[in-house]
């Protein structure tokens, strides 16, 4: 994700020009409107040198045509915002549950009891790990980035093909398996499974946002719909444009693509580009917090860790 601010103008556009580089959507934005613009101008030089203007059509219909297009630009960009924000939100309710379960462990587990805590860093660390991996559809990323307490274990995970499930499953057979050794009480025991349903609850609203994409008609009407409406807007604009009529349908070109470029680059809040979530940095800072909440040492700091991410 971009992290700028709003009010650097110069620093805003400096980092436009850096993320052209690595954003498709950005490059794929700019050849449409280059193609556009060449045939603005075909058709402007066309129509006022052979047709001497004759070709036209009425600019009420434009002023309707354009109305009803925009209603739906509107829309579709709204959608995809949602979308975005929904995922948003679901990460930012797994980061206060990841330091909420941190929290109530601390209370309960003794601090000579070092594997345990240790269980619970590298499961409440690694179910946001596998999450970010298994929204972008690569669990064997996850297993590169996850941390393991010996080799079997990372073996036994290759196995599993929906990693967080499994993650969640483990650190609810181990709080009952706490609860039965006396270690919390009852109501204990409920209220940390009931943060942990929380992991499973965000686990489903990220997995929804993911497999239920905007509708395929929905959105093809709408580029189709933009098609149109770009590929007669010269024969509107010319008689009172003139050669005006080539910049104008470039700008026009620009303002509503770009509208549909980035609501496709938005509607899906987990993937790998620039405007992305920063899932990765997320669930960096949930590592970290846990860690630090447990009196646990860090993977990158603790004695005998691996490169692998297995810890001794």
């Amino acid at each position: 994700m971009i992290i700028y601010e709003s009010k650097e103008w110069g620093v805003l556009f400096k980092t436009i020009g850096k993320t052209f580089k690595e954003s498709y959507n950005q490059q794929q934005l700019l050849k449409f409107v280059g193609i556009v613009t060449v045939y603005a101008t075909l058709i402007t030089i066309f129509n006022m040198h052979w047709l001497n203007g004759k070709l036209t059509m009425d600019s009420m219909f434009f002023s309707m045509l354009g109305f009803v297009l925009s209603m739906f630009l509107v829309f579709r960009l709204n959608s995809a915002y949602d979308r975005w924000w929904e995922g948003r939100k679901a990460w930012g309710k797994l980061i206060n549950d990841s330091r909420t379960l941190a929290l109530h462990l601390h209370t309960h587990i003794p601090m000579e009891d070092r594997r345990l805590r240790k269980f619970f860093v590298i499961h409440i660390s690694n179910f946001a790990i596998a999450l970010r991996w298994h929204l972008r559809n690569k669990n064997d990323r996850a297993q590169d980035s996850m941390i393991f307490t010996n080799a079997k274990t990372a073996e036994d995970y290759q196995k599993i093909k929906h990693l967080p499930n499994a993650i969640a499953s483990n650190m609810h057979l181990k709080v009952k398996e706490i609860s039965e050794s006396g270690m919390m009480t009852e109501f204990d025991k409920i209220q940390v499974r009931t943060i942990l349903q929380g992991f499973i609850d965000v686990l489903g609203v990220c997995e929804r946002i993911k497999k239920t994409p905007i509708p395929f008609s929905h959105s093809t009407f709408i580029k189709l719909f933009i098609l149109i409406y770009i590929f007669i807007l010269p024969f509107g604009l010319v008689p009172k444009f003139e050669y005006l009529t080539i910049p104008a349908v470039m700008v026009m070109a620009f303002a509503m693509m770009g509208i549909e470029v980035i609501s496709e680059e938005i509607e899906d809040p987990f993937g790998e580009e620039a405007n992305s979530l920063p899932t990765g940095a997320m669930s960096d800072g949930i590592r970290e917090s846990v860690y630090e909440i447990l009196k646990v040492k860090s993977k990158y700091i603790a004695e005998g860790a691996s490169d692998t991410g297995v810890l001794s």
